[in-house]
Formats: C-alpha cells, structure tokens, sequence
C-alpha cells in the first residue's frame, strides 16, 4: 500500500477494484473504450484508490508505478516488435526496484493439453434462457499460436441467440519471457503454474511472473 499500481490490460476492471480495496492506488488502463466505461460503472461513486483510462500498454508515462499487473493481455499480442516494446514500456514505467507480475500461457503446456482436449463446452442456467459455451482450439506450433473458435448460445422465452468470435492466441516459452526480463533491466524473476506461491511451473499451462526492475533496460 502506498505505491501506486498500474493494472494493465485491466478490462472490466475486476482486479484493479479488488487491489484498491486492499488499500492500493490503481490505474487501470485498456484498449477498449467498452472495456473501460463497464469498469468506470463498476466503481460509481466511489473512486476512492482507483481511476481507469483507455490507453496502449505500449505507450506508458515515465517511472510512475511502484508495481505493474498485467493479466492474460499479453497472449494477445503476436509480433516479436510488439512484445519487445511492452516489455520496454514496463520497464520504463517503473520506479526503480518497482515489481512486475504477469501471467502468460505457457506454450508447451497448452501445447499437450488443446492436444489432448481441443473442445471445451459448459452449459449454465442464467436469468435469460439456458446458456451454452463452446470453444474450439486448433493449434499452430510453427508460430506458437493457438487459434480458438467460440460459440455462445442463449435459448429461452422462445427464442435462441448465437454468438461466434474467432481470435489468435500466441503463448510463451521462458526462454522468451528470460530474454525480454534481461533485455530490459528486470531481475530477481521468479516464476510459478499460478497466484499460489505452492503451484510450481508444470503443474498448470500457465506461467506467473513476478520480477523487479533492477536497472534500466535496453
């Protein structure tokens, strides 16, 4: 508490409003301009600790965060230029020995399971009819990608709604995630399969990075 924190990538906001709850200063920052007006309502009133804005991860203000959150966003970006630059602008953005976690797909582990288990598919009951979710992953290991279909489909009062979305995914190898820390001045990194300290790489398909801007990157 004390530091300000830049929840990057922040979407509706979720996490930024748990972390100002928990005595943080946060600034979350998206894309999406839909993105951002869900995560403004969901504060109302009350913006004691937490404010949002539309803006690039790429494109930060000069060492003005003690800690920097980024969640998922960066599967979503595939160039090599453009992951080098995120890394850049975090390291750039950060007080000295300011704190960056993040937490990416780690690809050989998502390789084996999308192998394993390419449809998944949940049905729940809501307000509004029966929901049925389905998402399809097909693989691209020259590239790292994964390349996902989904379904939403709403039945109820008579009526049935469908939804298609088709996105890219590029997950990670430490490998890349090393050469990016070192290149732009983070150390003391340590990685972990998730948010609990317990889980160890390999244990999930993901990897959780927590580093510390040790020195001015490249």
């Amino acid at each position: 508490p004390g530091a300000e924190v830049l929840d990057a990538g922040c979407g509706t906001g979720r996490y930024a409003i748990e972390l100002a709850r928990r005595g943080y200063a946060v600034h979350g920052m998206d894309l999406s301009p839909d993105l951002i007006e869900v995560a403004t309502r969901a504060i109302g009133d009350s913006t004691d600790g937490v404010s949002f804005t539309v803006g690039d991860i790429a494109h930060l203000p000069i060492s003005r965060y003690g800690a920097i959150v980024c969640r998922g966003v960066l599967n979503d970006i595939t160039e090599d230029a453009c992951r080098d630059a995120v890394f850049g602008a975090f390291s750039e953005a950060l007080q000295p020995s300011g704190v960056l976690v993040l937490d990416v797909r780690d690809w050989g582990a998502s390789f084996e399971r999308k192998t394993r288990e390419p449809v998944f598919r949940k049905r729940v009951s809501t307000d509004q009819g029966e929901l049925t979710f389905t998402s399809i992953t097909a693989l691209d290991p020259g590239r790292r990608q994964l390349l996902i279909s989904e379904r939403h489909e709403l039945i109820g009062n008579g009526r049935e709604q469908t939804c298609d979305y088709s996105f890219v995914m590029r997950c990670w190898e430490r490998a890349e995630l090393d050469a990016l820390m070192a290149r732009h001045g983070f150390g003391k990194v340590s990685y972990f399969g998730a948010y609990d300290p317990s889980i160890a790489v390999g244990m999930t398909d993901r990897f959780v990075v927590v580093a510390e801007r040790v020195h001015s990157g490249a």
